[in-house]
């Protein structure tokens, strides 16, 4: 197990444990596997249900294999993440504020175009009014 506590572990998506039906014999004899299943990256919140639904019906071997499995993606991805650098993570706080900024800066271009469009377009109907006063004029 890492630093974190079994109560603080979280889901790739959010979810903790008290969001899934976790058998007791799974939390009192082996919270490294909760640990590799609720962090693992290639499930889904269902499939994480289903294993843990699953493992009181798994024999040593069946459990040894999932752990080997979820253990090996783990380090698959540490080692893409260490060759191709792992994207930093974006604060959502920060990525609303951005998202806010882009918003206001397009509704003023788009206000600002608008108003350009509408000065043009009284500057095309002043000169057609003065052509027509001028052929009027004729």
């Amino acid at each position: 197990m890492t630093d974190t506590t079994i109560a603080e572990l979280k889901t790739p998506t959010g979810k903790t444990l008290k969001d899934f039906r976790i058998p007791a014999k799974l939390t009192q004899n082996d919270q490294a596997l909760i640990e590799l299943i609720m962090k693992s990256e290639s499930m889904k919140d269902e499939e994480r249900q289903y294993w843990f639904n699953l493992y009181e019906v798994m024999n040593t071997a069946q459990v040894d294999k999932l752990r080997d499995i979820l253990t090996r993606e783990r380090q698959k991805l540490a080692e893409i993440d260490a060759k191709y650098g792992k994207k930093p993570q974006i604060d959502p706080v920060e990525a609303a504020r951005k998202a806010e900024e882009m918003a206001q800066r397009r509704a003023a271009e788009q206000a600002a175009l608008k108003q350009r469009e509408a000065k043009i377009q009284a500057q095309e109907a002043q000169a057609e009014a003065d052509i027509l006063s001028e052929l009027d004029g004729l």
